[in-house]
This record gives C-alpha cells, sequence and structure tokens, in this order.
C-alpha cells in the first residue's frame, strides 16, 4: 500500500515537471461597419419591402475562424483568432442595418421573418481573407449578390463584388481593422446598387430582368 501511494506520488511529481506550456488563448473579433449613413430621400423604391435570405458561403468560409493566404491558391486559418459571428452572418446583418438605415425600401427584413416581400435578395461570400503575399498584406472580400422578384421568381440582377483595404500588419488584429475597412466600402457599393436595381424594376413595364444582370464590379480602397 504504501509503495503503490509513494508510486502514484512520484508520478504526479514528473507531471508536475513535463506539464505543457501555457497556451494562447484565442482572441475573437467583431467585423464593424465603419460607415455612417445618412437616410437618403424617398424614391421608387421605397414602397418596396426588401427579403434578405442570410449570406451562404463556401465551406472554407463558413466557420468563425479568421483565413490567410501567404501564396495564391493556398488558404489557411489563424491558430488564435477568431470572429465572434461567422463573416457572413454578419455580413448580412450589417448589410440590412445599413439599408433600414438608409430608407429606400418601406421594410427590410429575413427571409426567415415571415414577412411576405417584393424583392428577395441572395447573398454569397465567395472570398474573405488576409492575403499576406506581400507584406503587410491586404483584406479581400468578394461577395455576389443576387436580387430575384419575389413574385414572379424571375432574376432581376446579379453582381459580384470586390474589395480589399491594406493592413497595418502581418497579424491577426491588422486584418481585422483592414476587414472592417474593406467591409465598409463593400458597404457602401452593394446599398447603392441595391437600391438603384430595385427602383429601375420596379418602375419597368415589362417587370422582367433588367440588363446587365452579370456584371462585375471591383475596386479597391487604399
Amino acid at each position: 500500500m504504501k509503495r503503490t501511494a509513494a508510486a502514484l506520488a512520484g508520478l504526479a511529481l514528473l507531471a508536475g515537471c513535463i506539464s505543457a506550456p501555457d497556451v494562447p488563448s484565442r482572441d475573437y473579433y467583431v467585423l464593424e461597419d465603419l460607415g455612417q449613413p445618412g437616410t437618403i430621400k424617398a424614391g421608387a423604391g421605397s414602397a418596396r419591402v426588401l427579403l434578405v435570405q442570410p449570406a451562404g458561403a463556401t465551406p472554407f468560409y463558413d466557420t468563425q475562424s479568421l483565413a490567410f493566404s501567404r501564396v495564391p491558391g493556398q488558404r489557411a486559418h489563424y491558430q488564435f483568432a477568431a470572429w465572434i459571428e461567422r463573416p457572413a452572418r454578419r455580413l448580412s446583418e450589417l448589410l440590412m442595418r445599413r439599408l433600414e438605415t438608409r430608407g429606400g425600401f418601406r421594410t427590410v427584413a429575413s427571409t426567415t421573418a415571415g414577412v411576405r416581400g417584393d424583392v428577395v435578395l441572395n447573398l454569397r461570400l465567395e472570398e474573405f481573407y488576409h492575403d499576406t503575399g506581400a507584406q503587410p498584406g491586404s483584406a479581400r472580400v468578394e461577395v455576389t449578390a443576387e436580387l430575384i422578384d419575389a413574385t414572379g421568381r424571375a432574376v432581376i440582377a446579379r453582381r459580384r463584388f470586390t474589395q480589399s483595404a491594406p493592413a497595418g500588419g502581418e497579424n491577426a488584429r491588422a486584418a481585422v481593422a483592414a476587414f472592417n475597412q474593406a467591409t465598409t466600402a463593400l458597404l457602401d457599393e452593394m446599398s447603392a446598387w441595391i437600391e438603384s436595381v430595385a427602383a429601375r424594376a420596379a418602375a419597368s413595364s415589362s417587370g422582367g430582368p433588367l440588363s446587365g444582370n452579370n456584371d462585375r464590379a471591383t475596386r479597391s480602397r487604399t
């Protein structure tokens, strides 16, 4: 019995001597909209109801982890940095808040709210990563937006938006600051496009799809 107790005490002492070093805690960040959108003058689209489908994302970006890339065609995740909300979900929330504030629609609601709408907005997060290929790198955000007539289920317009912003360093904190800048620029561009296309669709006598359904917008904030 005494031998067993001594052996257990020795094992405990040994375990204490070879215990693993402290592991850094994981930091969580909030994706922010840095803009202060003003309310626009009510126009042709103000009587319409916009329903926003929660944004989808590719499996790699459908996570809370921050993504980065050192070389083209490769992606990885920061080990000790993550978003509080998944970027695709947060992007939908920020865009809805923007559109509500601007006043271009009578109502802006999620498709899950049980509200009947006139126009449906589908979003897909294509790219969302810290490009560190050239120091200090930049945050790259790419989203595909699609507007659909809720009545006829016809595609009104589709567009891919790309924004980037320089990062102040090659670390997660600097990447988050750059993501906030790029996301803000993306929201500026997308909200104006959504309101414009919805207003033209409302004014269209035919009610069919408009021209320029598959145009691509690529701009960078420097």
